[in-house]
């Protein structure tokens, strides 16, 4: 067991405990012997507690939660999700804390706070009180004016914001009611009065498309220009490749491919395969050179660090660089000389890396491929460089089930993609799923990341130092989580007596609902037990893909961590960094991972809420229509379904089932009626219709036509 993992478990257990616990009970229930290494980690664990003043030890050498002591806080960002905040800290050891809006005081979502934790009853979950705010999230909101007859306010679009905000009339700038605006945050100090806010620009008319969407980008705080100095650094670039730059290695004359969606208008990987005299394969990935036309400290790399990523909304991408390196210098385009980094890989016919080459390099790719043109060769063996796909598709097959079976989730998820008219409203939407052309894809870049990190460690070993680096890891999943999904898909007839569930586990739970009605809720609902990838200079495992070792190499033009990565790997190539220069590292990196998880995070925000304002501007036009659909969420206000066919989400509200009441049962995802016992339960079909969209909310209100059978 991992000390943090440890730590975070042994804190969440002493706080929800009604009485001291002693050693022997919290061994006990953590399932730790006493003449074992975890055991030592368990004490010196609960050593590292005390000395933080979150537990305490009492005469009677049992350990408490220290609840009356103005040091039991913990400093993290605040969370906002139906009125209630959570905490995330970069505490290892902190747990997650609910707090409830009367506790909030002032707070709004993303805020940098302190909370006082309180202790909590057994099975409760830890609660707290924000004391401080040490540092607003933003202060920009975005939101349509309305007007109550007495004073001017603003809703906010997000659904963050528990509260609207007070705009004196002195502050609206030419704003009028029904406008979108964007607005920033006056003050609040006082939780029992409103907020106050001053329009700072108006977006357009709140409720027409091209506004809407112009809005996300403000909502999110996007920046849509690149600064002076990028520019100017830009014009200095010198794209031209007419020799071989010294060092690197000569891939020019090489079969090297990409493959990409078909509207892609970056590319930063591609693909070689060679068959060797032994059998085996070696796999070439190939990936942008962007560190070599970003240097470390430019403006270019303090703009891209800032953004952290590229976002990739339904109307426009918000590139992490300029186009002209993004779309032109960096990309592989085909029959131009472009720089790489590539990594070689001798790989067993069993799919094991035997061995491996990290080079620079210069490649000049043969060819351009969509996943339709590949999935196409696959299927029907035929077509241009046939042998290559098909040895890579073979190959990427074999790399697949050697994942699955060293603990790799076989997840199935769906991405939308949204064909748009000349004025950004939708007029189509197509499921996106995973194809053997986009798995081909993924298990080479797997490979590569996974390789790059284990090279790390290597290096680590060699140079007899604790090298920084910048990991992608995916911790396991909260027990509590796994044991409350366990419940709910026993009640659709799949038991497990395991109290603690492996990877493989969840692999034969996908595996059993397989071509089932409830195979897709069972898929969604297992992903959303999982815990959230992150980036951090501590490695703990890649839990979703089953590797012990991972990071992200492949993608340095959307993702700034590749970047960092690429950087990493040449210095250490050269050999150790000086002391000073680990010192820097160490501190550069950690911050850099939780800044870029951050970037990720809001990028992730900015593309969903992009996703919901779509789907309800197509939903606007089925007003009145019936759909056929799948409940993909429950709570106790009501039932969430997607509808086929425009596979928009909408919201159907328990007050609108108005043949019974009915009780929500949290553990078991469904609403029973009190008298008739009729059920409305995730997987469960239903035919609804459209009654109202709000598309300033991005909302969709459905009314219970049937139930299907």
């Amino acid at each position: 067991m991992k000390r943090e993992k440890l730590t975070t478990q042994l804190l969440d257990l002493i706080l929800n405990s009604e009485v001291p616990l002693r050693l022997l009970d919290i061994s006990k229930s953590l399932g730790i012997k006493s003449d074992t290494e975890e055991y030592a980690i368990l004490q010196s664990s609960l050593e590292h507690l005390i000395g933080t003043g979150v537990i305490e030890k009492t005469a009677k050498r049992r350990y408490i939660f220290k609840q009356n002591d103005s040091d039991s806080t913990i400093t993290g960002t605040i969370r906002i999700e139906n009125d209630k905040g959570v905490i995330e800290t970069q505490l290892s050891f902190a747990p997650k804390v609910s707090i409830q809006t009367r506790n909030l005081n002032t707070a709004l979502h993303g805020d940098t706070v302190v909370v006082q934790l309180h202790a909590q009853k057994k099975g409760k979950k830890a609660r707290g009180e924000v004391t401080k705010i040490i540092e607003r999230n933003k202060t920009a909101i975005v939101g349509t004016i309305d007007y109550n007859g007495y004073y001017y306010f603003l809703i906010p679009d997000e659904a963050h914001y528990y509260v609207d905000f007070l705009i004196p009339e002195t502050k609206l700038k030419g704003a009028k009611l029904g406008d979108k605006v964007k607005t920033s945050l006056l003050h609040w100090d006082d939780p029992l009065q409103s907020p106050t806010a001053e329009v700072k620009e108006i977006i357009g008319k709140s409720g027409i498309p091209v506004v809407e969407f112009d809005s996300i980008i403000r909502e999110f705080e996007l920046p849509t220009e690149f600064p002076d100095g990028v520019m100017k650094e830009l014009a200095a670039v010198v794209p031209d490749i007419k020799r071989k730059p010294p060092g690197r290695m000569d891939l020019r004359n090489k079969l090297i491919i990409t493959i990409d969606p078909f509207d892609a208008k970056d590319f930063d990987d591609a693909l070689s395969l060679d068959m060797l005299p032994n059998g085996n394969y070696k796999l070439g990935v190939h990936i942008a050179d962007v560190s070599h036309y970003v240097p470390e400290n430019s403006e270019t790399d303090i703009e891209a660090r800032y953004r952290g990523n590229s976002v990739y909304l339904v109307d426009r991408v918000v590139p992490m660089l300029p186009e002209l390196l993004s779309n032109e210098i960096c990309s592989l385009n085909p029959n131009v000389p472009r720089l790489t980094f590539s990594v070689f890989m001798e790989i067993d016919m069993k799919g094991n890396v035997v061995d491996y080459e990290i080079a620079e390099s210069i490649i000049k790719s043969k060819r351009r491929y969509n996943y339709d043109e590949v999935l196409e060769i696959i299927e029907s063996k035929n077509g241009d460089n046939s042998q290559l796909i098909l040895q890579l598709h073979d190959l990427a097959e074999r790399l697949k089930y050697n994942r699955f079976r060293n603990g790799g989730i076989n997840f199935d998820t769906t991405e939308f993609k949204f064909v748009l008219d000349e004025n950004k409203q939708p007029i189509e939407v197509l499921l996106k799923r995973t194809t053997k052309a986009t798995s081909l894809v993924e298990e080479c870049m797997l490979l590569a990341n996974q390789t790059v990190t284990l090279h790390i460690k290597k290096l680590r070993k060699e140079y007899f130092m604790e090298l920084p680096f910048l990991y992608r890891v995916h911790e396991e999943p909260d027990p509590k989580r796994i044991s409350e999904v366990l419940e709910f898909i026993a009640s659709l007839g799949h038991k497990t007596k395991k109290k603690k569930i492996t990877s493989s586990d969840i692999n034969n739970i996908l595996e059993s609902f397989d071509g089932k009605p409830e195979e897709r809720v069972v898929n969604q609902v297992l992903i959303r037990s999982m815990a959230k990838a992150i980036y951090t200079d501590k490695n703990v495992g890649h839990y979703g893909l089953g590797f012990t070792d991972y990071s992200h190499f492949t993608s340095p033009i959307r993702r700034y961590p590749d970047l960092i990565v690429h950087r990493l790997l040449k210095e250490y190539a050269k050999g150790k960094p000086s002391p000073d220069r680990l010192v820097f590292l160490k501190m550069f990196v950690k911050d850099c991972g939780f800044h870029t998880s951050s970037t990720e995070r809001t990028a992730m925000e900015a593309e969903r809420a992009s996703i919901k304002l779509t789907h309800a501007v197509m939903s606007e036009k089925h007003i009145g229509s019936s759909f056929n659909g799948t409940i993909t969420g429950v709570t106790g206000f009501g039932l969430f379904v997607q509808m086929d066919d425009i596979w928009a989400e909408g919201l159907l509200h328990i007050r609108d089932i108005n043949d019974d009441y009915y009780v929500f049962e949290e553990a078991k995802y469904r609403l029973v009626g009190k008298r008739t016992k009729k059920i409305f339960g995730l997987g469960m079909r239903v035919r609804v219709k459209i009654i109202k969209v709000n598309i300033n909310k991005r909302n969709i209100d459905l009314a219970y036509v049937d139930s299907i059978e």
